[in-house]
């Protein structure tokens, strides 16, 4: 999710300079944070917020999902790509972006968020491979009593604690940021009170993927 910078919008898509590809680059990658890839984290939390519910309830409610039409296709455009763009380029912004880039005050949020957009990278891509990576090569589904061993694994839920703040640390923050970068919340008073929204939001949303962890913990 990318860092604030003025706007200035290249003239034309054809003969871009440097700095202009840059512009448009940059804000894909913005974009491509808050939409496919935020609004599918909310959504994964709204579904597997059920197994609060019980395995049972979570198994019923998220049939949805394991029987979309042309999944993989699916799976492909709206999340593999938009992710493998978004981290990518992250780390090409990490790699040439400099401190004095950025106000003093967000120096500590900056430096977070490329912190947790690589944990968060990381622990998407064992997610995966262990959940629908494996289903697609060998037809394991991950069914709620593999989520129950997963979870009572104290190394694998440490993986998915820090994993899952990680990722909701990514997209609060990044939301924020967005705000900025697309001139939604223009002026130090607008931005701190996005700022405090986003803070609200990430707190609401790491006890409610705590709990959604802990209750896989339950006996099925």
């Amino acid at each position: 999710m990318a860092e604030a910078e003025a706007v200035a919008a290249p003239a034309s898509a054809a003969g871009m300079t440097a700095d202009e590809r840059h512009w448009l680059l940059r804000r894909l990658h913005s974009l491509s944070g808050i939409i496919p890839i935020g609004g599918f984290l909310f959504f994964h939390f709204f579904e597997n917020a059920f197994v609060l519910k019980g395995g049972a309830m979570w198994w019923k409610e998220t049939e949805f999902t394991r029987n979309l039409p042309f999944q993989i296709a699916v799976e492909a455009f709206v999340l593999w790509i938009p992710i493998l763009y978004h981290a990518i380029y992250g780390l090409v912004i990490t790699a040439t972006a400099q401190p004095n880039d950025y106000p003093y005050e967000r120096n500590y949020q900056y430096t977070l968020q490329r912190i947790t957009g690589i944990l968060a990278f990381l622990f998407i891509g064992f997610h995966v491979i262990s959940t629908r990576g494996l289903y697609y090569a060998a037809g394991i589904e991950t069914n709620y009593l593999r989520m129950h061993n997963f979870m009572m694994n104290p190394l694998i839920l440490t993986t998915y604690l820090v994993g899952v703040l990680a990722c909701v640390y990514h997209l609060t923050n990044g939301i924020f940021t967005f705000t900025i970068t697309w001139g939604i919340a223009v002026g130090p008073r607008a931005q701190t009170l996005v700022n405090r929204a986003c803070v609200a939001l990430f707190i609401i949303m790491a006890i409610a993927g705590v709990a959604i962890l802990l209750a896989f913990r339950a006996p099925a």
